[in-house]
């Protein structure tokens, strides 16, 4: 398999929205209008990871490698919960605390956990479901991640509504939220791997959905917040599960020239970045959002383009050309 560059660029401003998203800048100026923005169509940033993921975790599966791709992410988060540690240390008042921590992730780390427990739990369904089951391992995959959504999804209207409450991390989860969307990816991995990218849906199709989906987000994000108001918080909108899938099929039936450079390196260093950068940029008292910004993309940026240069894996000069490489990576 030849690198898709179309989701690169898409990773690239998938990572950008995130940073924009850390900036506050919406949360200060809130209206309904920018609450169908952040609360809406921004909300399909993380469903539309958790695609990308899974599609390459499907990828390694297929080469034997679903514990190799389990490793790098476990490494990939072990190594900046530690870069990270003076944030959330004072958070640990002892053992469980600490457990909980570790379990859910620093801030913007949480995604990295959902990922891990995503990748887990489909790790050990298809090795529960070909030894019970083989014929119907993807059916029970399937099966799996529309109970686990539809339960997320439940959760989150029953904590909106104030009939109970149920706090974010009981919905907002690995299991709740990303396995669902990592599943769907996996599947469309499959289904590209046996079938090519015409076993997809048509591009019209596709396209049509896409604007359908974007268009539900932020109907759904009025309707919460005309219900609610614009001081709730609206995680997991039921129209994600239109509009992140639409928006990754539509991407990846894209074709797209190659880049001048590498995008991975750089959409992962603002991923994991942008954070300390934010920090920075307002402890030398930077607050207008287009500072933020600088900050926040700018030097994530220049420390992948710095890392670039030297033999670091995932950073460094690959031995190839960059539109020849030998696969898609996580």
């Amino acid at each position: 398999m030849h690198r898709i560059h179309s989701l690169d660029y898409l990773k690239l401003g998938l990572a950008v929205l995130v940073a924009f998203g850390h900036t506050y800048w919406l949360q200060v100026n809130m209206t309904p209008y920018l609450y169908m923005v952040g609360n809406g169509l921004m909300r399909a940033m993380v469903p539309t990871f958790c695609i990308v993921a899974g599609y390459f975790l499907y990828s390694a599966v297929a080469r034997d490698k679903g514990g190799k791709w389990l490793w790098r992410v476990t490494a990939l988060y072990g190594f900046w919960m530690a870069v990270y540690l003076p944030f959330w240390l004072n958070e640990v008042h002892g053992p469980v605390s600490l457990v909980k921590t570790l379990a859910w992730g620093y801030f913007h780390l949480w995604f990295m956990a959902g990922i891990l427990v995503a990748g887990a739990v489909i790790l050990l369904l298809r090795g529960f479901a070909r030894r019970i089951a083989p014929a119907y391992e993807y059916r029970i995959l399937m099966a799996a991640a529309v109970v686990c959504a539809l339960i997320g999804v439940v959760l989150q209207y029953v904590s909106l509504s104030g009939i109970m409450h149920i706090g974010v991390k009981k919905f907002s989860n690995g299991l709740f939220m990303c396995f669902p969307f990592v599943a769907i990816g996996y599947l469309c991995g499959r289904r590209v791997a046996r079938l090519g990218m015409p076993g997809l849906p048509g591009r019209w199709l596709v396209l049509a959905l896409t604007a359908i989906g974007l268009g539900l987000l932020m109907a759904e994000a009025w309707l919460v917040q005309a219900w609610r108001s614009d001081q709730v918080m609206l995680d997991i909108p039921a129209s994600s599960y239109v509009a992140a899938p639409a928006l990754f099929i539509a991407t990846l039936g894209t074709a797209i020239p190659a880049p001048p450079l590498r995008l991975d390196p750089i959409s992962a260093s603002i991923y994991f970045m942008h954070v300390l950068a934010l920090h920075l940029a307002r402890s030398l008292g930077f607050q207008d959002l287009g500072e933020l910004m600088l900050f926040a993309v700018g030097l994530p940026t220049l420390a992948a383009l710095l890392l670039q240069r030297l033999p670091i894996p995932g950073f460094g000069k690959p031995k190839h050309r960059y539109d020849a490489q030998r696969g898609p990576r996580a």
